[in-house]
């Protein structure tokens, strides 16, 4: 069964031919205008040192110009996705996103057959491509966020998948097709390692990955995202400093294991858009933050610090 005669939905569209330029060390590819390059600005993203004197753009570029598959290991809100989708929009990658749980599927990855109306009214089951088999076809890049949440059938759907270029291959079992993926297709993962309801990734599986770990950005590079992200005034550059501050406080109780909640960037900018126009103070921005956000367990713990430090 060919995909012309069984599929339905647009039709692929591959990226285009390198070019000349790069990202980091990546090619950048010919603009074909595809719908899910995704549009991320050339400062959105902040280039973190990483091993080796490189940063972590720089090895993540590597890695993909190399042929490799990348996981991205880190705790929640330090922008491991961002960082994907960041690079997949300088170098004009059609990215797709799939987040895995427990209740995740290889259908879900694969695609599935649907019943659809044909042009004579009748109703007929065609193929619908899922993300991994689009990507595939394409060239794109395919984003597993929280690749240690799935369960290991799920998983394995990508292992022929992720061999090296020349050997890997992509096979459909509800139609039969044997999809040669495109030289350009690369799987992205991000993991939050320790992280209540994850799993311990099969080691085979695990080798199939360039890893790449991400921390959380430094102080004075997260006060200045705040106020990027904000409509605060630097008037009020030592209240933001004291939140940062105070995050970091929390995010090493998480690592402590004191706290089963992380706190991620994403609160501490949310935390910081309700003390815009006064509508609340730092103390009761973080409160109402924070206390609703964490489990119940950690609340006591973080009513006591906000009080104490804010």
């Amino acid at each position: 069964m060919t995909r012309s005669d069984a599929a339905v939905g647009p039709d692929p569209t591959p990226v285009g031919e390198p070019t000349d330029e790069r990202f980091g060390e990546l090619p950048v590819l010919a603009d074909v205008g595809h719908d899910r390059v995704p549009d991320v600005g050339p400062d959105e993203y902040y280039h973190r040192d990483a091993a080796g004197g490189r940063t972590d753009v720089e090895v993540v570029t590597r890695a993909l110009a190399l042929g490799m598959n990348v996981l991205l290991k880190g705790p929640p809100g330090v922008g491991k996705s961002y960082l994907a989708k960041y690079v997949c929009s300088r170098t004009n990658r059609p990215l797709y996103r799939v987040t895995l749980s427990e209740t995740t599927f290889r259908e879900d990855l694969l695609g599935n057959l649907q019943l659809v109306s044909a042009d004579g009214g009748e109703t007929v089951t065609r193929w619908v491509d899922g993300p991994l088999t689009r990507a595939a076809r394409e060239g794109g890049v395919l984003l597993l966020d929280e690749i240690n949440a799935a369960d290991a059938n799920t998983v394995a759907a990508l292992n022929a998948v992720m061999e090296a270029p020349e050997t890997r291959t992509l096979t459909v079992p509800q139609t039969g097709e044997t999809v040669a993926p495109h030289e350009q297709f690369r799987v992205v993962a991000t993991a939050n390692p320790g992280y209540q309801g994850t799993y311990e990734l099969n080691q085979a599986f695990e080798d199939r990955f360039r890893h790449v770990k991400l921390e959380y950005l430094p102080t004075a590079v997260e006060v200045d995202l705040v106020f990027q992200r904000t409509g605060l005034d630097r008037s009020r550059e030592d209240a933001v400093e004291r939140l940062v501050s105070f995050a970091g406080r929390l995010r090493e109780a998480y690592v402590d294991g004191e706290l089963s909640t992380p706190v991620t960037t994403r609160e501490v900018v949310r935390i910081a858009r309700f003390m815009e126009d006064d509508f609340m103070s730092l103390r009761d921005a973080a409160r109402s933050e924070l206390v609703a956000r964490v489990d119940e367990y950690d609340e006591t713990l973080v009513r006591t610090l906000v009080d104490k430090r804010l």
